[in-house]
């Protein structure tokens, strides 16, 4: 049960506008990239107008200075014609699930500041988005947990595996921090990443599926595939300019990329934090604002609520049955359907809601 300034706050909240939502995304996003299919879920992000992104915080910091996800980040900010506010997260692993991280080196403390910042100055109940550890997400947690129940609305976690007694990469990331977050109380929307595949008993509680790159970046705007050559190419920023490429006819380098196929794991939770429908309109789906004339509302996946234990080490035991539930649970209802039909959403998301435009210049603001 939420305290009693949370229900208020949730109240109030109630006579503000509902057209946006503000979100706080955690990623570990990196130039050049670890895996790019963070680089499409930012696009997806953008390309939603209903998720107001009010902060950025970049997963492991200590990377993000080998491999800085902010090249990306300012060309997204180019493209999309706004900036937000980012910063990078902390260096290490977390010492323990009740670890609040204040005693890593100061440099890296930045994430957890703005994630706490953006929450006390939020208005109206605030959605976090998390791809890769959450390990800042947990230190925010352990130092201010009553500041988290008040005013986090929903929290979808990317992160964990279905399959008992296995391990997952994000997990693995950083243990602690994901039994820390299990355990607390926040309204979790927990979306497993594995196993891929859909063959086990265990596959339907997971989010994964793949596209061929071509399908779906062949048809957006020439400034977002050039976003996409240029981290799919791994393009070093001395030698190419990450502004600069995305006014750069780069058509060349397509036939590098466009034939590679990209496993993706977060497109749901996006469209279920923006309260997304999806549509079957003749061959093709769509996940529009609004209802199509003579769309067909399609039931790919849901949320119900489960019960998920975690061990020490960060291994998770479903349990979709139990009366005591701990968190809203994703479940796949269609396998068949569900990575052709996030194909096409995620391609008509990129291709109309995306607000490409002539790539603007200027600073972009880092916390």
């Amino acid at each position: 049960m939420k305290p009693l300034g949370a229900v208020l706050f949730m109240l109030v909240a109630l006579t503000l506008s509902a057209a946006t939502k503000p979100v706080i995304y955690c990623t570990d996003l990196f130039h050049p990239h670890v895996d790019p299919d963070d680089h499409f879920d930012l696009a997806t992000l953008f390309a939603l107008p209903e998720l107001d992104v009010k902060a950025i915080v970049l997963d492991q910091g200590n990377r993000q200075l080998e491999r800085p996800g902010s090249i990306p980040l300012k060309q997204m900010f180019s493209l999309a014609g706004h900036e937000v506010p980012y910063a990078i997260g902390l260096s290490e692993k977390l010492a323990s699930p009740a670890d609040d991280g204040r005693g890593q080196p100061a440099g890296f403390q930045h994430g957890v500041g703005l994630m706490l910042k953006t929450l006390r100055e939020a208005s109206q109940p605030v959605t976090i988005i998390t791809a890769g550890s959450v390990r800042d997400l947990c230190a925010a947690w352990n130092r201010e947990p009553e500041l988290l129940r008040e005013k986090v609305g929903r929290l979808y976690l990317n992160i964990g595996n279905a399959a008992a007694d296995s391990s997952e990469y994000n997990v693995d990331l950083d243990p602690h921090a994901y039994v820390g977050i299990l355990r607390s109380d926040l309204p979790i929307y927990l979306c497993l990443c594995m196993p891929m595949g859909r063959q086990s008993a265990d596959s339907v509680y997971s989010t994964w599926w793949r596209f061929r790159q071509a399908d779906v970046v062949g048809s957006v705007p020439e400034p977002l595939q050039r976003f996409f050559i240029y981290a799919l190419q791994r393009c070093a920023p001395d030698e190419l300019d990450p502004l600069k490429a995305l006014e750069s006819d780069l058509r060349p380098w397509r036939r590098l990329v466009w034939d590679m196929d990209r496993n993706m794991w977060c497109t749901a939770s996006f469209l279920h934090a923006a309260g997304r429908k999806i549509y079957m309109t003749g061959q093709t789906w769509t996940a529009p604002l609004t209802r199509p004339p003579n769309g067909t509302s399609e039931a790919l996946f849901t949320f119900f609520p489960a019960r998920v234990e975690v061990d020490e080490a960060g291994k998770t035991k479903l349990l979709p049955g139990a009366a005591n539930s701990n968190v809203q649970l994703l479940k796949v209802v269609s396998p068949d359907e569900y990575a052709p039909a996030l194909r096409d959403c995620l391609r008509g998301l990129l291709q109309s809601g995306f607000p490409a435009r002539a790539p603007a210049g200027g600073r972009s603001s880092a916390g």
